[in-house]
């Protein structure tokens, strides 16, 4: 067999003696960072850990146990380890509404969770778009879900079919960022700015960018708002008046909600919802405690015939 020159020759005993040696290197050296992270883990959390070993195994006072778990969730587990992380995070937001007034940080239970997601799914049920009038179409959006997402996308071809739109937001209280930008991006050109997010940690911090192309072409968009309108569709209010010059906002002052929430899904169906960041418009303004003053206000009867009127005299 041919040999080169300064590679000397390995036996195959040799050659797997290495690869073992390497292998054993590399799971020693794993196992010991996996140890180390654990112990910085169990370092860390010793205090919480310890408290929650005597409260959910020793503590004797198991009527007051049951009390507290029955008021916070509902019922009263079997075994109190379980479920007693959720009962921490319970009392936690509502100390947190209690003391600030953020009612937007909470607990689902697994019951709260599917009633609220179903009450999501019913108010965008009623999301409908028709003919107003001659060249003028009608959108009312209950809601920024999925659900209202999707209404907007399959019928966007007949929405754009009419020269002048009248987006009617009355009484939405918004919902997922992540819908509003899409709605959003069929009226504004790709990677316009839609909204600002600041977040403690800043890499989460962000300008909300259209990403798709843009759909819609109108000539005239009135916007219709009230006191109730809120959140992510006060967001796709200023999206849209900062971004584009042919929209009239009409009605009284919105609710004022500039802050966002995440809600992740914790085990057992539970999950957790908590305001993470705050939001502004496209060109750096809040609403949150403040609202979006219409440009026309109106607040009474026939206020899409009122709208309809401004479209005509326009």
């Amino acid at each position: 067999m041919r040999r080169r020159a300064g590679k000397p020759y390995l036996s195959a005993i040799e050659q797997t003696r290495k690869q073992y040696l390497r292998f054993k290197v590399i799971s020693l050296t794993t196992i010991a960072l996996l140890l180390g992270g654990l112990g910085a883990m169990v370092y860390v959390n010793y205090d919480y850990m310890l408290f929650r070993h005597i409260m959910t195994r020793h503590y004797i006072h198991t009527e007051t146990m049951d009390t507290l778990f029955a008021g916070h969730l509902g019922f009263v587990p079997d075994g109190y380890g379980r479920h007693f992380d959720n009962l921490v995070i319970s009392i936690v937001t509502r100390e947190i509404r209690g003391v600030d007034g953020d009612r937007y940080t909470y607990q689902y239970t697994p019951a709260q969770h599917v009633a609220q997601q179903e009450r999501v799914r019913v108010r965008a049920a009623s999301a409908e778009f028709y003919e107003a009038a001659a060249g003028v179409g009608y959108l009312f959006l209950p809601n920024i879900s999925p659900y209202v997402r999707d209404f907007v996308f399959d019928n966007r071809e007949e929405i754009n079919g009419f020269d002048n739109l009248i987006l009617d937001l009355r009484g939405n209280n918004g919902g997922t960022l992540d819908d509003f930008q899409a709605i959003a991006g069929l009226f504004l050109e790709r990677g316009a700015t839609i909204g600002r997010e600041t977040a403690r940690w800043g890499i989460f911090s962000a300008h909300r960018r259209s990403r798709g192309d843009k759909f819609f072409e109108f000539d005239n968009i009135v916007i219709l708002q009230n006191e109730r309108t809120a959140s992510a569709a006060e967001g796709l209010i200023m999206a849209l008046a900062e971004n584009l010059d042919n929209t009239t906002i009409v009605g009284v002052q919105t609710y004022g909600k500039g802050i966002g929430q995440a809600t992740l899904p914790l085990r057992g169906g539970f999950a957790v919802r908590a305001t993470v960041i705050l939001i502004e418009t496209p060109l750096g303004f809040t609403v949150h405690n403040v609202g979006i003053t219409p440009d026309i206000e109106y607040d009474g009867e026939g206020i899409v015939e009122f709208a309809l009127g401004l479209i005509d005299n326009g």
